[in-house]
Parts: structure tokens; sequence; C-alpha cells
């Protein structure tokens, strides 16, 4: 069996049609940390909890990171994917600060037991990611909904 030869995904690169304003609202919604003052004509670099970077490029054309699949779904139907699937602990509280940003969300957080709490949504700019919590114990993942 041969060793696998990559490790783990360092960054990503997502397009967007007004750099300064996706680097905003990746802040206010989402909390990532701005790495560096935007240039003009340039992209800005996003900062996770974990480290980990999101680049945000121009893109003047305005096309989404996503695509069509009949692989998601059971009945073989067409579903617009998600090429990212982001993690975190508090899925609730970024629900609801999506919310309150106007954000198009897929339906409320779901709970798909042993794989976790789920959430897809979009940025302004229609790139769509998922969103994924470990599994929660019931007593905390009533305290979490309830906050």
């Amino acid at each position: 069996m041969k060793k696998a030869l990559l490790d783990k995904i360092e960054c990503a690169y997502l397009p967007v049609t007004n750099v300064e304003a996706s680097a905003e609202w990746y802040q206010r919604v989402l909390g990532l940390t701005l790495r560096s003052p935007v240039e003009p004509g340039k992209g800005a670099i996003m900062i996770m909890g974990s480290g980990q970077w999101l680049f945000l490029l121009p893109c003047l054309d305005g096309h989404p990171l996503q695509f069509m699949t009949t692989g998601w779904t059971e009945d073989g139907s067409l579903f617009e994917m998600f090429p990212i699937c982001f993690e975190t602990d508090e899925i609730y509280a970024l629900a609801k600060a999506l919310e309150e940003s106007g954000a198009w969300t897929e339906g409320e957080v779901r709970n798909e037991g042993s794989c976790g709490l789920q959430l897809n949504f979009k940025d302004p700019d229609g790139n769509k990611f998922q969103v994924w919590q470990q599994p929660v114990p019931a007593p905390l993942l009533a305290e979490q909904a309830a906050n």
C-alpha cells in the first residue's frame, strides 16, 4: 500500500467580486481575522481559528465556488454541492450570525447522528460551504441550541 503523499489542506482560495466587502463579511459574520490590510486589486488572507488561511481573490466574472452533482442525494437528483466543509464547535452561534447577516442557509442546523451537526450556507458571492460540528451529547446539544 502506497503512503499518502498529501497530508492536509493548508489553505483554500475563494473567488469574490469585492475583496474589501468580502473580508469585512468574513470578519464580522464568521469571526475570521484579516492577516493584513487589503491592497487594491489584490486578495485578502483570512485566518481561521485553527490558523489555516482562506485567500479571498478577486474574480471579476463572479463564478462562485460550487458544482452540481448527482452523487449526494439518495435518488440521484441534482444537488448544488459545497466543495469545502469547515469544522466548528459553535455551530449554533454560527447559524445565528449567518441568520442575522441575512446569509443564505439551507434550512436549520441538522443533527446527522454519528455524522454530527451540519449546516450549509453561502457567502455574499454565492460560494457554498458546509460547516460541521462533532456529535454532541444530548444535554449539551439542548444547551447549545437554546443559546
